[in-house]
């Protein structure tokens, strides 16, 4: 069973710290008006939940939690589906912050002593992440947000299709507030279309348990795409990408 506590840890889209400095393409749209009320806000979020993350990010974390793909191909295929190279740093850093704070946790068994080494017992989770952690390093995987929160949610033994409900909420919170900051939105209008985006949720997971291979990886939110990779330009920016 689920350890409640923990998956509403991992699912808190401040985790790690610092994950709220990224808009992944939502400040364009903010800045040039096309998002400027809860309406548009909701259709945005909708088109990069369901468009682009369910059946490229979600997908991946599908196979992985299912045991139909490896971990370091379906690094290999994400990066390699990413055009923007800075929505590549910023998913290679929120990737390599998630997985450090997962060891610094303990998750899985292993933990990071005060000297940064890794001490604790052989669990099989623990391995996994270390292993990923090691191969970012290295440079042989680029480092995905999506996977290495997997990681996370397979060491506490979060079922596939509860981790991604979780993560889809994790996306649309996210969003959300970058809104509430940018656009800007009040509480309660945030509140409610976080409310009303459930349906669109759970849509997210079904689409991203549809996957059955790495070939079925694919995303069609091409504004959300074109804002991301328009976002370097803006004059000035509240978010790092």
């Amino acid at each position: 069973m689920t350890d409640l506590a923990a998956l509403l840890q991992l699912a808190d889209a401040a985790f790690p710290a610092g994950g709220f400095g990224h808009s992944f393409g939502l400040e364009t749209a903010i800045v040039e008006g096309r998002v400027h009320d809860g309406a548009s806000l909701r259709a945005w979020i909708e088109s990069y939940l369901l468009d682009g993350c369910a059946t490229l990010d979600g997908a991946a974390m599908a196979l992985f939690l299912r045991d139909r793909a490896a971990l370091e191909p379906l690094d290999n295929r994400l990066a390699a589906a990413q055009p923007n190279a800075e929505i590549r740093r910023a998913n290679a850093h929120l990737a390599r912050a998630t997985l450090d704070t997962y060891l610094a946790m303990g998750i899985g068994g292993h933990a990071v002593t005060v000297d940064g080494a890794i001490a604790g017992t052989n669990d099989s989770a623990a391995d996994a992440i270390c292993s990923y952690r090691t191969a970012i390093a290295a440079g042989r995987c680029a480092g995905i947000h999506a996977l290495a929160a997997a990681l996370g949610y397979r060491a506490i033994g979060a079922a596939p299709a509860v981790a991604l409900q979780a993560h889809g909420t994790t996306i649309v919170t996210a969003c959300a507030s970058v809104a509430a900051r940018a656009v800007p939105l009040g509480q309660r209008e945030i509140a409610r279309i976080r409310w009303t985006l459930r349906g669109a949720i759970g849509t997210f997971g079904a689409r991203a348990l549809a996957a059955h291979g790495i070939d079925d990886l694919r995303a069609s939110a091409t504004d959300c795409e074109i804002d991301g990779l328009r976002h370097r330009r803006l004059p000035a920016r509240l978010f790092a990408s």
